[in-house]
């Protein structure tokens, strides 16, 4: 099922984002947070994708390059069939080019995956400038224009007579400005080259503030952008995770509950305060005419039942 057709039902739903993990570790954690969240019927899973993260040795005289995290196409194919639920595969420009995009776009086609969520991903070493591969792509709106183009159809490799294969894309947006942007409106500007270029849907960046998202959606809307927007939430239920959180993203924090989580005396206070300020921005955000709230996991989930039982 597309999302776009989903969201059009009008009828509110949550999302959860799950992060592959890595080969020497066992795949039954994974499906632990999985079956904890799916009593509560989440509307999709959302797979991060992290091509970047290798290991190189040399055997042989030959030189080797394995991917740390298990490949996304086998665990979405897992997902998608044991527990009968639609997941919606990260798909990035980096480390890859365009004949690497339209092979592997094809097999999740064949897998009768509808959607993905299209995305720059982050450079090869932090704080570097992206750099795209040979054949590849810089920017998010030239991989959504590629998989846009194949409904109609058209396809680099014409030897195999593919027939049009329609995805429903997704892109990821910034209420608080992409990092590297030099402003808000440039930010909005690239997020409006996405949508152009074929987006149907948006999922947000951590947000924390439900005001700071509102006065987004009246910006961009005020652009033209008026595709369905998802905002994005990770429950802050510990004084680590604020911090972390804080120097891995370019996001803003509300004083009064960055205090609270940071002065609380015990863990247990800190996990409630963090459920409370989840649970009024999920209901806040589904009252202003958001449909959905994508939450990312980061952990084993028991974060995130405890706000859809309360929100959904």
């Amino acid at each position: 099922m597309k999302l776009i057709d989903l969201i059009k039902q009008e009828k509110k739903f949550f999302s959860i984002e799950i992060t592959p993990p890595f080969k020497n570790k066992s795949i039954n954690s994974l499906f632990t947070t999985i079956e904890r969240i799916l009593p509560y019927q989440p509307a999709f899973v959302n797979i991060t994708y992290h091509p970047l993260k290798i290991t190189k040795f040399t055997h042989d005289d030959v030189d080797i390059i394995i991917k740390k995290h298990v490949n996304p196409l086998g665990l979405c194919a897992a997902i998608k069939y044991k527990y009968n639920v639609e997941v919606v595969p990260h798909f990035v420009c980096a480390g890859m080019n365009k004949i690497m995009v339209e092979d592997t776009l094809i097999d999740f086609s064949f897998l009768e995956i509808d959607n993905v969520l299209a995305l720059r991903g982050d450079p090869a070493t932090a704080n570097e400038e992206f750099q795209p591969v040979d054949g590849g792509y810089r920017y998010a709106s030239e991989l959504v224009s590629q998989i846009d183009s194949m409904k109609r159809p058209k396809f680099i490799n014409t030897e195999d007579r593919y027939q049009a294969i329609d995805f429903c894309i997704g892109v990821a947006g910034y209420p608080e400005k992409h990092k590297e942007a030099s402003s808000l409106e440039k930010d909005i500007k690239n997020l409006k080259r996405k949508i152009d270029a074929g987006a149907d849907y948006i999922i947000t960046q951590l947000c924390y503030e439900p005001d700071t998202i509102l006065d987004w959606l009246d910006k961009i809307g005020q652009v033209g952008i008026n595709v369905p927007v998802i905002p994005g939430l990770k429950p802050l239920t510990s004084s680590s995770l604020l911090l972390s959180l804080k120097n891995n993203y370019s996001i803003n924090i509300p004083i009064a509950l960055e205090n609270k989580i940071m002065q609380a005396k015990d863990k247990s206070i800190a996990y409630d305060i963090g459920i409370e300020h989840a649970c009024d921005f999920s209901l806040k955000m589904l009252g202003s005419g958001c449909h959905g709230i994508h939450y990312f996991t980061m952990g084993n989930g028991k974060d995130i039942v405890d706000v859809v039982k309360r929100v959904f």
